[in-house]
């Protein structure tokens, strides 16, 4: 089952990406928005040994470098030993990712908060309410700027009817007070993005948007519903209470090559 969550992640971040391929990894770039980090990175496959990691993460750091690039990201799907991170040329940093994984049927448990509706952004009235949510949930983070090209390079692809990428806006008394995407891959669905406006939060709201989102899956004949959370996700213990459990891991490792390798 895991290697089904894999396969819809990779297929994800092709609806945003171009991608090289080879039977160690896959190189993800994004010509459009070359500075976010998600759609601009090496993913390294589950079959390569420990030493070839290491000879894969040097050489892109070489062609990250040789080619003035601020940065350098790496995904696994798995964890690395301290003795591997400190091995490596360049000290980076490190994050692990949950993939925590739930049935769709599940959605029928779940309470609701009755002040809640969850529309799909098939509406140009709509797709602008989700993209304002997003931007003032993400901005703090971001910055405005960077906040708002994330979201319209998204937006190129929620407007695509062929992308099976669809973007969800939670209102409450008219108001949008959060966003959702959900896409669907040979009966699994991902979850992603999932924002609930900090004012909004703790008020069963993200709850309901759960719940509309595995109705959805079901809908379409789902056998699998997942989604990606780190350490930090306030929402996660959210996701527990709702019934997601924690179904594998993904290593992260972000390498900031600005004092590396632009002396």
């Amino acid at each position: 089952m895991f290697s089904r969550l894999i396969d819809t992640e990779i297929e994800y971040i092709k609806k945003f990406t171009e991608n090289h391929e080879n039977k160690d990894s896959i190189k993800f770039f994004d010509d459009k928005l070359p500075n976010m980090y998600t759609h601009n990175f090496t993913f390294i496959k589950n079959s390569v040994c420990e030493n070839d990691i290491k000879r894969i993460i040097n050489e892109e750091l070489e062609n990250r470098c040789s080619g003035n690039k601020d940065f350098l990201r790496i995904e696994f799907n798995g964890t690395f030993s301290e003795d591997f991170i400190k091995g490596l040329p360049i000290t980076p940093e490190v994050s692990i990712y949950d993939y925590m994984w739930i049935e769709p049927q599940m959605g029928n448990y779940l309470s609701v908060n009755e002040g809640c509706i969850v529309k799909k952004a098939i509406s140009e009235k709509v797709l602008k309410d989700g993209i304002e949510v997003d931007i003032l949930a993400n901005q703090s983070g971001m910055g405005t700027e960077f906040a708002a090209k994330r979201i319209f390079r998204k937006a190129e692809v929620y407007t695509n009817p062929n992308s099976g990428l669809n973007f969800y806006v939670c209102y409450t008394s008219n108001i949008p007070i959060g966003n959702c995407e959900l896409m669907v891959n040979n009966k699994v669905a991902k979850i992603e993005d999932f924002d609930i406006l900090e004012e909004y939060q703790r008020k069963g709201y993200g709850t309901t948007v759960v719940k509309h989102l595995l109705k959805e899956a079901k809908g379409n004949g789902v056998e699998h519903v997942y989604l990606i959370t780190d350490g930090e996700d306030t929402a996660k213990e959210m996701y527990k209470k709702c019934g997601f459990r924690k179904v594998g891991e993904k290593t992260e490792l972000f390498f900031d090559l600005i004092n590396h390798c632009k002396l």
